[in-house]
């Protein structure tokens, strides 16, 4: 077999076998190259569900566990949602006040269709403690930029509607913003929680 016939076979099995954890960090070092160079976390402006205005320094204090997405996603942002309340609840029953000292954060990159009531109706099917977060374009892009977070809209329907291609990280904070960790997809509830019961 030739050399370049031995190349490609070799890329074609990691394409393969890489669905997991390969593929994400070939899709991110293809899509998002500066994720593992430069720093996560950073400061941000943004708008809660019932309209205050909450900063990074507003939860200091306690941990965050942070994701990106929105409402209208179809499939991953509910089941990485479900994820976080699922480790939470694993972690409350092992070691409550350690639960405790976590607060979720679902952070919208789609804030013209994420208002205030769209937020409040959607995080209600989710853990009790989460916070949602919306903002203005600049505000939402800013935040996205200090967590290495990519986004853009997907037209469908020959460009009636719209999807929101975007990163699937959930990040782990500290309790002075320093970022601790990030579970990237494919890390499921129990790997969370346990992870969660090691760091915090």
């Amino acid at each position: 077999m030739a050399r370049h016939q031995v190349r490609n076979w070799l890329l074609g099995l990691i394409s393969l076998v890489g669905l997991g954890v390969t593929g994400a960090v070939v899709y991110t070092l293809i899509f998002e190259p500066d994720f593992y160079v430069t720093p996560i976390g950073g400061s941000f402006e943004l708008t809660d569900s019932s309209g205050t205005t909450l900063t990074d320094g507003d939860l200091r204090g306690r941990y965050m566990l942070i994701y990106f997405g929105y409402t209208y996603c179809p499939d991953i942002c509910p089941t990485k949602l479900s994820e976080m309340t699922l480790a939470l609840d694993m972690l409350d029953a092992q070691a409550p006040a350690r639960a405790d000292r976590v607060t979720p954060v679902f952070i919208t990159v789609d804030p013209a269709r994420d208002a205030g009531p769209e937020l409040a109706g959607y995080i209600a099917h989710f853990h009790p403690r989460f916070i949602a977060l919306t903002g203005s374009d600049e505000q939402v892009a800013a935040a996205a930029q200090a967590y290495n977070v990519y986004y853009r809209q997907v037209p469908i329907d020959d460009g009636a509607d719209y999807l929101m291609d975007h990163s699937s990280y959930i990040f782990l904070m500290g309790p002075e913003g320093d970022y601790v960790t990030h579970f990237e997809y494919g890390e499921d509830a129990t790997k969370i929680a346990a992870r969660l019961a090691e760091l915090i």
